[in-house]
């Protein structure tokens, strides 16, 4: 129970950092970029990030159920994940830069190039699963706090020396090649093996018995990023700017649940194999209710400060985006009981069920972008956001 303790600490402890350093981050670029320019870069990276879902290959949960129930083969479950995921990191870069011909102006596909490239790296992140499934989650912090921090400093000194959008884009290579690196080096010094036999079977199991996890991860990266790419297409990229200036701030707090959740998910497997589901049961619903309710207290205090928050983070040119604020901070409680109820279902074998609701969730989001985007624009889509997530 204590190492989990102290690996949930760890995570928030680095998502704290993360959060200040990417809002900070943010601040420096609208006030340095304007909205235009900023739109434009989040417009790429939002295109980038879509694809997320198939460098996962949904085998988060399944990995680290997995490596709780199969101890012995913890290793070689590593090791093909790996393999997977680097294989498929390579199909989402190609597949991005082929998607860019037709959704990005030419003067900005070496950009969408290069942020995508970090898509290569992303795979050593089951690494980080590996060493949470152990209970070392403070040893996976130290790695993630490296890059923030890395890719903090750097887009500072892009910004120091004119605000390059391509280097501000390369920064987001750098972060996650830090990252990985140092997690690589963390799980060889924790006698993590990469040299077994590879059996292409195995992978495809793995793949098959995660394929409703990956369709419903990419359901719900769609229903978080579709957002900006409609208000881009439908409107423009400053409308872009205005709406990502405030769901970064509400969505910061994601990470918060979230990580609680991915930390706290191992010691549930073992309360479920140990002590029986009706302890399983009341744990989740202890944890949960501190976090829904959290979620509800945040939420209620954001719309009092919204308005003076963003003038005096932002700054004038993105007063509309405390409309925007107040609106998607409510989605907080419900991304939380949606990922409390994700462990749940995968838990006991049943990911067709998140997969049902992501879809049904997608569809409410694209009917509400089409009907309310061109009427309310970043208002439109952050009422679109909230009722999907409900």
């Amino acid at each position: 129970m204590k190492k989990f303790h102290r690996g949930a600490i760890a995570m928030l402890s680095e998502k704290l950092i993360k959060m200040v350093s990417h809002l900070v981050t943010l601040i420096l670029l609208a006030r340095f970029l304007g909205t235009e320019e900023l739109g434009q870069l989040m417009y790429c990276l939002a295109l980038v990030s879509i694809f997320i879902f198939l460098n996962g290959l949904g085998l988060d949960t399944i990995l680290t159920k997995q490596f709780i129930d199969r101890p012995s083969k913890k290793h070689s479950y590593l090791q093909h994940a790996l393999i997977a995921r680097l294989m498929a990191g390579i199909v989402c870069i190609v597949l991005i830069n082929i998607v860019a011909i037709w959704l990005v102006d030419e003067s900005y596909r070496l950009l969408i190039f290069i942020i995508s490239l970090y898509h290569l790296l992303m795979p050593f992140t089951v690494l980080e699963w590996y060493l949470q499934a152990e209970g070392r989650g403070e040893l996976s912090a130290i790695a993630l706090i490296s890059g923030h921090i890395t890719g903090f400093i750097f887009r500072l000194i892009c910004l120091y020396f004119g605000g390059e959008l391509l280097w501000l884009g390369f920064a987001y290579f750098l972060e996650a090649l830090v990252i990985a690196v140092i997690l690589f080096l963390i799980v060889r010094r924790q006698n993590g093996r990469f040299n077994g036999p590879i059996s292409p079977k195995r992978i495809m199991n793995m793949v098959t018995t995660a394929s409703p996890l990956i369709v419903s991860g990419a359901v719900v990266l769609l229903y978080m990023k579709v957002d900006q790419l409609m208000l881009g297409f439908m409107i423009n990229e400053s409308e872009v700017a205005v709406y990502v200036a405030a769901t970064r701030l509400s969505e910061a707090w994601y990470f918060v649940g979230l990580t609680l959740i991915g930390v706290y998910f191992p010691l549930l497997l073992h309360i479920l194999n140990k002590k029986g589901i009706a302890s399983y049961r009341l744990t989740i619903i202890k944890m949960g209710g501190w976090l829904i309710w959290g979620a509800i207290c945040l939420a209620i205090a954001t719309v009092f400060l919204a308005e003076g928050l963003v003038y005096f983070l932002y700054g004038t040119d993105f007063h509309r985006s405390a409309d925007v604020l107040i609106v998607t901070i409510w989605a907080v409680p419900f991304v939380y009981l949606g990922a409390i109820s994700s462990k749940m279902f995968v838990t006991v074998n049943k990911q067709k069920v998140v997969l049902y609701r992501s879809v049904a969730g997608l569809l409410v989001n694209l009917a509400l972008n089409i009907l309310l985007i061109p009427h309310y624009q970043a208002l439109g889509a952050a009422i679109a956001t909230l009722v999907a997530q409900i």
